[in-house]
This record gives C-alpha cells, structure tokens and sequence, in this order.
C-alpha cells in the first residue's frame, strides 16, 4: 500500500508536534524557508530524477525552426533528452556552436527536420520544417513549487520525512541546541541518501548489462536477432 503523502502544512504540523515550537520561536515563513532549502538540496543531487520525466507532442509550422517546449506542455521543460518524428525516426542532437558553424553561417536548408539542438529554453530543428511534423518529445522538467501550493512535495514519498528532519535540524541550529541539530541532519541525509539509491538504481526489467554480456536483439529488417 503506498505511503500516505504529507503536505506542506502537515510537514508544518510535524516539525511543531515533534519540537514543541510555537510560532513565536519559528514562524511559518521562516519554516518555509528552510523547507525550499531542504528540498532544493535534494534536487541538486542528481539532474535527472525520474520524477520529472515527461513526454509530449511538438508540432511544427512550415518555415518555422525554433520552438519553446514550454508551450506545447502544462510543465516547464528544463532539458530535452530525445526527440522521436511520425516515422519513428530519432532526431540526431547537435551541440549549438556545430549548428552555427554548418547552418546559421551557411544559410538554412529546409525539409524534413533531421537535428535538434537545445539553447536559452529554445529547440531548433534542422533543416528547418517544411511542413507541419508531430514530434514525440521526451523531457525533464522544473519542480514545481509545491510549497506555495501546499501540495506534497514533488517527488517520492521518503521527500516527506526527510525535509521533517531537516527544518527540525534548522531550527535547533538557530537555537545553538548543536548536537541534536546533528542528529536531526544525519536522520535527513541518511533518508535522502536511501531514497537517492532506490530511485537511481535499475529497474527489475532492465537489469545492468555489463562489458562482454550478451547483447540486445536488434531488428534486421526481417527479423529479431543477437
């Protein structure tokens, strides 16, 4: 059964039950404040959490070459990871300084979109569409800011506790109580490190290939083979 998620207030509720603060000693903002640090702390830790995964729909405009991601999805796109055309086609990623060395010095080609690149919340196609494409875009995406919205922290349920453990480790700082504000950070960090490695390590179905064994089945054209 998964675990029941906490929100922002009832993170607010545990810090306050478990310290018996009131909101003379620490206040709600200052407790959201240490909150967002917490929490960014966590994001910091790896670029690609699988939590922010996200896949949409890019459709192209004739004569048009650059696109904003955040406008064909609900989320804000931090980095584009693939790019997949109608044909089940893979767009190739070409680093920005080689699309202006062979096209923006060079004048754009137009066609059937072969490379992508990604630059200043941009994605730039080329050659530049001709005709209107449906792309299949797989993305990582911002947080969202989840303590304005009081909603649960974006992420895995262990993300609750931790972030209980940290502001308690905050406070007791500020009350110079030094040895449990240690015990408390260590109690955050251990959760956050346990949470890190479940979410980072292979899934059941996908175990780790290592160098030497055996090798995925490719399509020959008639056939699945080694």
């Amino acid at each position: 059964m998964p675990q029941a998620r906490m929100n922002k207030t009832d993170i607010i509720s545990a810090v306050r039950e478990i310290t018996e603060i009131s909101a003379a000693d620490a206040s709600d903002t200052v407790i959201e404040i240490y909150l967002r640090d917490g929490y960014n702390r966590i994001i910091e830790l790896e670029r690609r959490w699988t939590f922010l995964e996200t896949s949409f729909n890019l459709t192209t405009t004739n004569g048009v070459g650059e696109y904003t991601p955040d406008d064909f999805t609900a989320d804000e796109i931090r980095e584009v990871v693939s790019i997949v055309d109608d044909e089940n086609n893979r767009l190739d990623y070409v680093g920005y300084d080689d699309i202006e060395q062979f096209y923006l010095n060079g004048g754009l080609t137009v066609g059937r979109p072969l490379f992508y690149t990604f630059w200043d919340n941009q994605v730039l196609f080329f050659p530049e569409p001709n005709d209107e494409y449906v792309l299949k875009v797989r993305a990582y995406r911002y947080p969202t800011d989840w303590v304005t919205d009081d909603t649960s922290p974006d992420g895995v349920a262990s993300f609750d506790m931790a972030l209980v453990y940290y502001v308690i480790s905050r406070i007791y700082q500020a009350q110079e109580e030094l040895n449990t504000a240690a015990t408390y950070e260590r109690m955050y960090a251990d959760t956050v490190t346990l949470a890190r490695r479940d979410l980072t390590r292979p899934p059941s179905s996908a175990p780790v290939k290592f160098a030497g064994g055996s090798k995925w089945r490719g399509y020959r054209g008639t056939d699945w083979g080694y």
